[in-house]
């Protein structure tokens, strides 16, 4: 096998403005390059271009601090933060986990957006959702699992999360990335339990060798295992609990560090196909990024994902079960609640198959990105969005 590490660079910062009224207060993530923020992000641009005032409370970092967004981007953002609103004419919106929502704050009304990966909630979540006037959730299967959890079914509104596909399309520059060849497979994932990075492994050995024209691409945004390397814990998974000597395993190659918003469509377009074999999802964006730029998805057949992933545009990767969360499992937060176990089987032969029958994996990825720009498009959604804002506002 070749195992490769490939890193990645960094890019610059911005200025500042004010108004008043009423609006939208806006807390949650916007900095950092995670898959909230790039959601919060989406969702912001289908507001603001829809005329909704917005005062932004950024959480966690305050600012662009890597450089990943564009300038006018980081302008824009500056001055929504400087901006102050009537809090008691507003609508006080925050996406994060329910235990970390300000129940102090008081305003016109108060919205709660999150989400959940597994079937039913983390004990203590259902009361700071019962304390929102609204809990938006991005799926029917969060709607489900909330209600399950016992929020209060009236609460509860799906509001789906959509993306650019103007930016995420097929055609763009592929990175450079000299240590992939032959078909190549992008796997984008924390290296956590919940994500089934060994159901991934477990399959894609199963399914190729050394000698066969094929990469894996692993672009790891965070790994935390203390006292642990990323290449190390791979190499010892393959060996130890794969059984499967370096040189008898197909090619992997590992991508470590943040990229620049602007290079992560050209990522999708690296690769010939999208594969996370994850155990929960209460959306998915990763996904639907890789269908909008036209890639052949293998995606888990349980999760947030089915709102917008089916058999004729995408692979569904069959379940071997719905199974409690290990007690060793390495979030605490997911012990005991259900999730998916994906069969790695079948994933290989579905990884197989997609190297196999070019013209039907083209097929079904020329239906998602339609789907995607007709029904998904962050445009598409954004008076849905608008409108729900809008009449909380009268």
């Amino acid at each position: 096998m070749a195992l490769s590490l490939a890193s990645l660079p960094a890019p610059p910062s911005p200025a500042r403005a004010v108004s008043d009224g009423a609006g939208l207060i806006f807390r949650g993530a916007i900095y950092g390059g995670s898959g909230y923020a790039d959601g919060n992000q989406d969702v912001l641009r289908g507001l603001t271009q829809r005329g909704i005032r917005v005062q932004l409370a950024p959480m966690g970092a305050q600012r662009d601090e890597q450089g990943l967004l564009p300038a006018a981007q980081q302008r824009a953002y500056t001055a929504m933060q400087d901006r102050r609103l009537d809090a008691g004419d507003s609508v006080f919106y925050q996406c994060c986990p329910p235990p970390d929502f300000d129940l102090g704050f008081q305003a016109r009304v108060r919205i709660g957006r999150t989400a959940f990966e597994t079937d039913t909630l983390p004990a203590g979540w259902a009361a700071p959702c019962n304390a929102m006037d609204q809990v938006w959730v991005p799926s029917h299967f969060n709607r489900e699992s909330f209600a399950r959890g016992g929020v209060d079914a009236h609460r509860l509104r799906v509001m789906p999360e959509g993306l650019d596909t103007r930016r995420f399309r097929p055609g763009l520059a592929a990175l450079p990335l000299p240590e992939r060849h032959g078909f190549t497979f992008l796997s984008i994932f924390d290296w956590i339990d919940r994500k089934g990075w060994d159901v991934l492994l477990r399959a894609y050995v199963s399914a190729f060798g050394p000698a066969d024209p094929v990469t894996l691409l692993l672009k790891i945004h965070k790994f935390d295992e203390p006292g642990a390397e990323l290449e190390n814990r791979l190499m010892m998974f393959l060996e130890r609990d794969l059984g499967v000597a370096l040189e008898h395993a197909p090619r992997i190659v590992v991508l470590s560090g943040l990229l620049p918003a602007a290079a992560m469509p050209r990522l999708y377009n690296s690769a010939d196909a999208f594969v996370l074999p994850s155990r929960g999802e209460g959306w998915g964006r990763p996904y639907m990024e890789a269908a909008a730029c036209q890639l052949p998805v293998l995606a888990t057949r349980w999760g947030g994902q089915l709102d917008f992933l089916h058999d004729d545009n995408s692979f569904l990767i069959d379940l071997d079960g719905v199974v409690p969360a290990p007690r060793g499992s390495d979030r605490e937060i997911y012990i005991g609640q259900g999730w998916a176990e994906p069969s790695p089987t079948h994933l290989a032969a579905l990884m197989r198959q997609v190297v196999g029958d070019r013209d039907e994996a083209r097929r079904r990825a020329g239906r998602a990105r339609l789907e995607m720009v007709e029904r998904w498009d962050t445009r598409v959604l954004a008076p849905l969005w608008a409108d729900a804002v809008q009449g909380l506002l009268r």
